[in-house]
């Protein structure tokens, strides 16, 4: 194939943002490699009826032996590259490529009846999957955050977490107390902390108090950022703090090139994937925790910077279109 000709790839998107970045990250990366011409297509998740309908039409093609067009789309031409993130684009993909060459990419584990059919999986680490030829293991999820390089070593930010029945028991005193340490420890620095939709609402109370009492400090909670705004932050703050339980965010802010400290919660499995996560990133200098700043046994110049969305991308290429590589 012509390296100049643009790979045609149709993205299925689920609307959720931290599915579609880990896609987008990697289109991103390819962009910078290649030419490519991208087609979005949107899954509405519609309930347990649209998925029943999906897995009835993917027996039928693939397990039951039915002759079965590939899904189309108006407009959709033969892609080279099929690519998604989310349980409820899978089926979508895989219909859509039929019996064509299309190469199919998705993130995150799929499920294990789906697997198999799957031309390339990026998997992160904590998900404990066995290897195969189809699998590429990652440090964490591809992500959009921009490495920049022109952090300011006097401004800082601080991304709070929530309440996660399933992962941790949210301690909002002791998560508070550990922020008032930071900034009187770092009065220098300009702050911003920001809460999330899952930030107990007496949290936030009590941090916008904080930032009341200190004229180097602003609170942001989530309808007053936007698109886009997340990522300015990252590629503005040097410093960094991160509840645990935020893993995505963790990993968005080492892609940045910021300097990760991470702030404890209180986990209910202590061998939970996220727990794995965490201690990934601790126990290799890539972060550091909340009681080694305390200490003192950090070194503040240094950091490994991460960018899955580039190792994603130069290993699609190297599978299957080598001569594309940089």
């Amino acid at each position: 194939m012509d390296k100049t000709y643009p790979l045609s790839i149709t993205a299925f998107l689920d609307g959720r943002p931290g599915h579609e970045k880990q896609t987008n990250g990697i289109l991103q990366a390819l962009e910078k490699m290649t030419p490519i011409q991208v087609e979005y297509r949107r899954v509405h998740i519609q309930g347990l009826g649209s998925d029943l309908r999906d897995w009835l039409s993917y027996a039928g093609r693939f397990w039951l032996g039915l002759r079965w067009r590939p899904r189309r789309f108006s407009g959709t031409n033969r892609a080279d590259m099929i690519i998604g993130t989310g349980s409820h684009v899978h089926i979508s993909m895989l219909l859509t490529k039929g019996d064509s060459n299309s190469k199919v990419v998705t993130c995150m584990t799929p499920n294990p009846l789906l697997i198999r059919k799957m031309d390339l999986c990026f998997v992160p680490q904590h998900d404990n999957q066995r290897p195969a030829d189809n699998i590429f293991i990652t440090i964490g999820p591809p992500n959009t955050s921009p490495f920049l390089g022109r952090h300011d070593r006097k401004a800082g930010l601080i991304l709070i977490g929530g309440i996660d029945e399933k992962s941790h028991a949210w301690n909002s005193q002791k998560t508070l107390s550990h922020i008032d340490t930071i900034l009187n420890r770092w009065a220098a620095i300009r702050w911003t902390i920001a809460s999330s939709p899952r930030t107990p609402q007496e949290t936030s109370k009590e941090l916008h108090d904080m930032a009341i009492e200190r004229s180097n400090v602003t609170f942001v909670e989530p309808e007053e950022t936007g698109p886009g705004w997340i990522e300015e932050q990252y590629g503005r703050n040097h410093f960094v703090w991160v509840t645990a339980d935020s893993i995505s965010m963790i990993y968005e802010a080492l892609t940045a090139g910021c300097r990760v400290g991470i702030l404890p919660v209180d986990w209910k499995k202590k061998k939970s994937k996220y727990v794995k996560a965490v201690d990934y990133v601790l126990s290799r200098g890539m972060s550091f925790s909340y009681d080694q700043w305390m200490n003192n046994k950090i070194d503040m110049d240094h950091f490994d910077r991460l960018d899955e969305a580039g190792r994603c991308a130069k290993e699609i290429l190297k599978r299957w279109w080598p001569e594309r590589l940089p």
